[in-house]
């Protein structure tokens, strides 16, 4: 049994080592940080490629470095010197989770493989996330969000009826393979607690964009036919769509009689709702083009207001379309304090989404803004053995740098 205390987090015992960049790897262990573990967070002397992905530039901090480092320490070690890897390996004899997103074929010249470091560390749970798998005829190719999107067929059913493929706005194959990273090393670590034994973990961003896509690849299953692309309507329900006001789009999604019968009372549709084309939702969606004629030619005579509001009150899925300024203006976002702003030593203050999982007992906490290149290295090197003539001499030869060092490399 564990005793709360006042600043219990959840993962307060896990420790973390994160050799990852960019985005999948850094938003895995953002997640696993986030609920209170000690993440390491790894940099070569270059720094993490994302401090260099912009504009825009906060004081010279990207804001995309910033937007996912959240409650990390950082050392910046230049691994490919023996002196630097011994570091990483000390590192990793220390902790509970290992995670990498190199090709496979790098992490061993580099000599941090699972089998290196799972003989120094039995208990360790290795997570490497890559491109397209640790084997098989893909696994030394390079590959980032655009290439996978297109290969896990997620562009061909994106974007209006009849338009070229189309990648969705964010770099979600790498935010959805983070979130997979986290939830199987969640699962490993709690294999571990039952058999004492650590082990290897592996994600694939073209697989986690392939298993995202689960009802489109069952239509696709189903039917043998590739699904047509709806813009932003549905191939499942209808009317469920975006429909033009008097001042604004909003979205609504019926996919219910219930709800149906209520639009109608709502858009004065009394007719339609007798309609046999309308009386199921299977047919509502064969019938997709004629009831959304209808539907948005009465929507138009009214500001999206009016209808939000009385559409509400009835219980029926709809909401405003909105930009990210509203987005962190909306009373609901704001309530489930998905808006923070903590103090940073650099650009003052940092911006930041909050944490989307809120445990009750023991909810996660925003601690630390995202670290400095190699803000935390001496205070690293110390907790794994170094002592102060030790760390001195790594930081003279250039093999770890500190922050205030001269040798500290910004964008």
């Amino acid at each position: 049994m564990y005793q709360e205390k006042e600043n219990y987090l959840p993962l307060n015992s896990v420790v973390v080592l994160d050799l990852s960049r960019v985005l999948s790897g850094p938003y895995c262990s953002m997640m696993l940080a986030d609920m209170g573990a000690k993440v390491w967070k790894v940099e070569p002397p270059s720094g993490d490629e994302s401090r260099e992905l912009g504009p825009p530039f906060i004081e010279k901090e990207a804001a995309y470095y910033l937007s996912v480092n959240r409650n990390k320490l950082d050392i910046c070690v230049d691994i490919t010197h023996k002196e630097g890897l011994e570091v990483i390996l000390k590192m990793a004899d220390r902790s509970d989770v290992f995670i990498e997103n190199f090709r496979p074929d790098i992490k061993d010249k580099l000599g941090i493989g699972y089998e290196v470091i799972s003989k120094r560390n039995p208990r360790i749970i290795y997570c490497s996330i890559s491109a397209f798998g640790q084997d098989g005829p893909y696994r030394n190719l390079p590959g980032l969000d655009n290439i996978f999107q297109g290969m896990s067929g997620l562009m061909q059913i994106t974007g209006q009826i009849d338009s070229p493929p189309l990648k969705v706005g964010e770099r979600i194959g790498d935010i959805i393979a983070g979130m997979q990273a986290a939830f199987g090393i969640m699962v490993a670590l709690y294999n571990r607690f039952l058999t004492k034994k650590g082990q290897f973990l592996e994600v694939s961003l073209l697989d986690c964009l392939i298993a995202s896509q689960a009802p489109m690849i069952n239509y696709y299953f189903a039917t043998g036919q590739q699904p047509p692309k709806r813009g932003n309507g549905s191939l499942f329900s209808a009317p469920t769509d975006s429909y033009e006001t008097a001042d604004r789009p909003i979205n609504i999604c019926i996919i219910n009689n219930k709800h149906w019968l209520k639009l109608c009372e709502i858009l004065g549709l009394k007719s339609a709702m007798k309609d046999p084309r309308f009386q199921t939702n299977s047919l509502r969606v064969q019938n997709f083009q004629v009831i959304n004629k209808l539907v948005s030619k009465v929507l138009k005579e009214k500001p999206s207001s009016y209808w939000i509001e009385k559409m509400k009150v009835a219980g029926i899925p709809c909401g405003y379309i909105y930009n990210y300024d509203e987005v962190f203006h909306d009373p609901q976002v704001l309530h489930n304090q998905m808006f923070h702003e903590i103090p940073h030593p650099t650009i003052g203050r940092q911006k930041m989404i909050g944490i989307p999982i809120r445990l009750k007992n023991t909810p996660g906490k925003i601690r630390t803004h995202a670290p400095l290149l190699g803000q935390h290295s001496k205070e690293i090197l110390k907790e794994i053995g170094y002592n102060e003539s030790e760390i001195d001499s790594l930081i003279k030869k250039g093999i770890v740098i500190q922050e205030e060092s001269p040798n500290l490399k910004r964008s």
